[in-house]
Formats: C-alpha cells, sequence, structure tokens
C-alpha cells in the first residue's frame, strides 16, 4: 500500500507590468517571492479564528537587499495601493503534486503624473490588515530596480498559491 504524502509549501510570483501615459507597455517582469514568517502566523491565526481579515495591500520599496523570513515590513517603502482579489481557484497542475489553489492579488499604482522625483523600485510585498489592527507583511520580493517616473503607472500582480 503507497503512502499518502502531502507537501504543500506557501509560495507566489509577482508580475509587474509598467505602462506609459498612453497605455502602452514599458517593461513586464515575473518574480518569485518568499513568504514572511510574520505572514505564516498571521494566516494560522487567520485559520484558527485568532483574527479576521481586514484591509488587503500591495506596497513597493527602493530596498534591494535580500529578503529574509523574519522581516515585517519592507526596508524602504516608497508607495502602498489597496489591493483586490480578481480570481480565486484552482492552480495549475504539477507533476505528482496534490491540488493546490492560487489566488490572485492585484493593484495599480497610478501614475503621478510629470512632476516628482524618479523612485528607484526593488522590492515589493503583499501587506494585510488583520481585524485587530495588526500589519503584516505577508511577503517580500526584490528585483532589479524600475525607475518609476511620474508618468508611469504600476500594475503589481501577485499569484499566491496555496
Amino acid at each position: 500500500m503507497t503512502a499518502l504524502r502531502e507537501v504543500n509549501g506557501l509560495g507566489g510570483v509577482l508580475g509587474i507590468v509598467v505602462r506609459d501615459l498612453d497605455g502602452r507597455i514599458v517593461e513586464e517582469r515575473r518574480v518569485k517571492n518568499l513568504i514572511t514568517t510574520a505572514g505564516r502566523v498571521a494566516l494560522a491565526q487567520l485559520m484558527t479564528g485568532g483574527a479576521s481579515p481586514g484591509r488587503l495591500q500591495i506596497a513597493v520599496g527602493g530596498s534591494g537587499k535580500e529578503t529574509a523570513p523574519e522581516q515585517t515590513a519592507l526596508l524602504d517603502p516608497l508607495d502602498i495601493a489597496d489591493a483586490t482579489v480578481p480570481a480565486l481557484g484552482a492552480a495549475p497542475p504539477e507533476d505528482e503534486a496534490p491540488p493546490r489553489v492560487k489566488a490572485t492579488v492585484q493593484a495599480t499604482l497610478p501614475a503621478r503624473g510629470s512632476a516628482g522625483e524618479v523612485q528607484a523600485l526593488q522590492e515589493a510585498g503583499i501587506v494585510i490588515t488583520l481585524s485587530n489592527q495588526q500589519t503584516v507583511l505577508y511577503n517580500r520580493v526584490t528585483f532589479p530596480p524600475i525607475n518609476r517616473s511620474g508618468n508611469l503607472e504600476l500594475t503589481l500582480t501577485w499569484e499566491v498559491i496555496f
């Protein structure tokens, strides 16, 4: 008899689309993330009734320093936007892996107009504010700099895998 073995790790991939004021795509990227320890604790609290969901946001920052599980905030936060969950469903199957679920979390950081300094973005994360007002950095990712001038819009789409 074959023993069942389930190995499901949390994961995620961030898709970044940079558009100019005419809506043309200037740049696209996809980057894998790290789930923070605080993010894992928040999921446990949500599952056990220790907290209930509140506000969901995606934040970007300017630090390219390595991502570590113990991080509780972006290292150089620059902007944040409310996020939505436009899709929730089955993740594409992997070879001989148990079924998984994918939630799509999305936010848009609008163009700020031509004024203002250029932001060198190098980090991003999903920020969850729980019902107990605790703010949690669920995950964090770093990437080579994206120079966001005032005339660029960023759409950040996270595929969160459970």
